[in-house]
């Protein structure tokens, strides 16, 4: 947690392996083990900026997400019983078959629909180790960031290990 500017995104960025310019020097260890070259497959990454396709439903983004990044072991039908329970685990079941649309149309997800379904589509890909969040609760009034700190919440509760950056420490 911090302000602007304090080095969150850069932090897991970094430890989500996902930093590739300046120079980083160090280690990252586990129990006294470097990652593994699967890490990054292990994990999922959401970033503050929720870019979607604004003409698919929120169940095709998740289906999308699920068939392409999930084991190809995992039988099609498993993957999208999985995109259910996620719809569920969310809360975002009334607008499962919803499109999308464009930010500031006023057609569409409103922002705190489009962060949930941005952790959706992260959520589908089963992350093994971990999933980390870049600011899940920016944009977000009050009540839509304590709704989405509460999902983040259910997710610990249910054996997922979360990471998150966050500017609002009073959530």
């Amino acid at each position: 947690m911090g302000v602007s500017g304090a080095g969150k995104t850069t932090l897991l960025d970094v430890l989500a392996q996902r930093k590739t310019e300046g120079t980083i020097q160090g280690s990252i260890l586990v129990d006294g083990h470097p990652l593994p070259v699967s890490f990054q497959r292990s994990a999922a990454y959401t970033e503050q900026l929720d870019v979607h396709e604004p003409y698919a439903t929120v169940r095709e983004a998740l289906e999308f997400s699920a068939l392409l990044r999930q084991s190809r072991d995992t039988p099609e039908a498993d993957k999208l019983r999985y995109v259910d329970v996620i719809i569920d685990l969310l809360e975002l079941h009334d607008i499962a078959d919803s499109l999308i649309g464009k930010v500031g149309t006023g057609h569409g997800l409103s922002v705190e629909q489009r962060k949930r379904l941005t952790i959706g589509v992260e959520l589908v890909s089963k992350p093994k180790i971990l999933i980390f969040l870049d600011e899940p609760t920016s944009g977000l009034d009050g009540q839509s960031a304590f709704n989405t700190v509460r999902f983040l919440r259910k997710l610990a509760d249910a054996g997922q290990a979360v990471l998150v950056t966050i500017h609002q420490p009073s959530i």
